[in-house]
């Protein structure tokens, strides 16, 4: 019986850092551009055992207004497609967008916005339309040029996403496939903030701290309780 109890105690506790590391995760990404809060649903399973899943909240965050022609802010739901180095596609929510050497527009990882969006060498302004059309003044020019056009797309079920790292997420089966968004809403000058809520990641850190207290305490007690009964024995 103290064995089982041990064991309960000990794999609660082992879950219960697994909560603490996404929670602490969500913290350090608090001021990351476009994050989702991640979040470890918990449950008890009939023979007592604390299991869980992951999840993550893709709720918009609030937008913050930064006056950067190169930052753009997704008003709604949906995600940019981004080409990597290699290639492949992922998909991210953070527009805080740059200019590589060629001209093209990239985000803070290098990898292109779309299929590549090239801005020409002296150009004086860029203006990205809410609707994504990317124009471009030139020195010279009375009227802007259309230059490129952002994409926003969708997923039936985004929870069913791959996180891959560096802010971005590509699809699994569950997620289904991506779909064009067909009238997307884009804020130029303006980055999406994550959707963190401080304050209930630092109480949830707090109640973790007391419950991982709370589970070393048992397995204490109990090995204490086991060492006495064979010391009785002998």
């Amino acid at each position: 019986m103290l064995n089982q109890i041990m064991k309960l105690a000990s794999e609660n506790g082992t879950k219960q850092f697994e909560v603490l590391e996404q929670v602490t995760n969500n913290i350090a990404n608090f001021n990351t551009s476009g994050y989702k809060v991640q979040r470890f649903e918990q449950y008890l399973t009939p023979d007592g055992r604390l299991e869980g899943a992951k999840r993550v909240d893709y709720s918009p965050g609030p937008i913050m207004v930064t006056r950067r022609d190169l930052d753009v802010a997704i008003d709604g739901d949906g995600f940019l497609p981004v080409t990597q180095p290699d290639g492949r596609v992922a998909y991210t929510r953070d527009g805080s967008f740059a200019r590589n050497s060629e001209g093209f527009l990239v985000t803070q990882r290098g990898d292109l916005v779309g299929e590549g969006i090239q801005l020409p060498v002296n150009y004086e302004k860029v203006q990205i339309m809410p609707n994504g059309t990317v124009n471009v003044l030139e020195k010279g020019q009375q009227t802007p040029t259309k230059v490129g056009q952002l994409t926003l797309v969708g997923f039936t079920n985004p929870e069913g996403l791959k996180n891959i790292g560096y802010n971005k997420v590509v699809p699994t089966q569950t997620s289904g496939e991506a779909y064009k968004v067909e009238s997307p809403t884009f804020k130029q000058g303006s980055l999406e903030r994550s959707n963190v809520v401080i304050f209930q990641q630092v109480d949830q850190v707090l109640r973790l701290n007391a419950s991982v207290i709370s589970n070393l305490r048992i397995i204490k007690y109990s090995d204490d309780v086991y060492r006495q009964s064979v010391n009785l024995r002998q």
